[in-house]
């Protein structure tokens, strides 16, 4: 069956683009660079004009049509009158059985070949197109057949170890490489040298947080929570090296809301928190009252920690805070 269709400007109704053809061909969004450009600029719909037996009489239609349009000044994207062109059918029958009789990759010497060089069925052929792009490297004084095989004897990522070959060296101090290239001399005295603030802590001259930290068994952020301060806990000075302030030790002592939840008593949010199975966090949120829960009524023990639910607020509260 063939038939003639044509696209439209759905809020207009004009007649922008007249085509034959054949099955879902009148859904097609392609056809010519103004027929394009047209159906980005204004909502466009397809539908079917007329059906007929033959493609010459689709044909004949077509041109008629077009004609009778452009004559009211439509049908601008159609660059030719129409009635002209063909319609091909790529995979006919014949075509089809051709196709599979001479298809090389039914045949049995092909099938036999993709077998044994298939990586999928033999593990020797995997490994040997593996190794094919696998590049060796020197870490220290030990050779690795790849970088897959360092990642395992450093429990690392395929990513830090190409990052060692890089720079030449690891942060143990050891020089890396890969076997087809040359050395890489590392300048510096440290793998992360660029990253590092030098710093004195009880009279003692260390390259960075982290070499502190390691020292003590306490993580980086402590001592970078020192730094900061300038102190640690018992007021011993602890400054970057190209740190010029003038600071004086206090006390930090830690803050303290004392809870109620559901009735019961807890001197910290912590505390509250943990006996309930929900996180600080949850338990201030709730105190402050920027959200509810059912299961908790939570109300700080005489505080307005919170500026903006003051009208929360009781007054024995206020008065004991006065």
């Amino acid at each position: 069956m063939y038939y003639v269709y044509e696209w439209y400007i759905i809020d207009t109704h004009e007649v922008i683009y007249v085509g034959k053809g054949t099955r879902l061909r009148y859904k097609v969004r392609k056809h010519n660079k103004l027929f394009n450009e047209m159906i980005k600029r204004f909502p466009c719909e397809s539908g079917i004009v007329k059906e007929f037996e033959t493609e010459e009489e689709a044909f004949k239609f077509e041109y008629e049509y077009i004609r009778e349009k452009k004559a009211k000044g439509q049908c601008v994207c159609n660059i030719n009158d129409g009635g002209v062109g063909g319609t091909t059918s790529w995979w006919t029958d014949d075509l089809r059985e051709k196709y599979s009789q001479n298809n090389v990759m039914k045949s049995e010497k092909q099938r036999k070949r993709m077998k044994v060089q298939n990586p999928m069925k033999d593990k020797a052929v995997a490994m040997k197109n593996g190794c094919s792009h696998w590049r060796s490297v020197i870490i220290g004084d030990n050779g690795y057949a790849s970088v897959k095989a360092a990642m395992i004897a450093y429990n690392t990522s395929f990513e830090t170890i190409q990052n060692w070959c890089r720079k030449g060296i690891n942060p143990y101090g050891e020089k890396c490489r890969y076997e087809d290239e040359e050395q890489v001399e590392f300048v510096g005295k440290r793998f992360n040298k660029g990253g590092c603030r030098p710093l004195t802590y009880m009279g003692k001259h260390y390259e960075a947080a982290i070499d502190l930290a390691n020292e003590m068994g306490l993580t980086s952020t402590v001592i970078h929570r020192w730094l900061k301060f300038g102190f640690d806990p018992y007021g011993n000075p602890c400054r970057y090296d190209d740190d010029t302030r003038e600071l004086t030790f206090t006390i930090r002592k830690k803050s303290h809301h004392p809870v109620i939840v559901n009735g019961v008593h807890y001197k910290t949010l912590t505390e509250a928190g943990k006996a309930n199975g929900i996180s600080a966090q949850a338990i201030a949120d709730l105190a402050n009252h920027k959200y509810t829960n059912p299961k908790y009524i939570c109300e700080y023990d005489n505080q307005q920690p919170s500026q903006g639910n003051t009208e929360k607020s009781t007054l024995e509260g206020s008065e004991t805070n006065g």
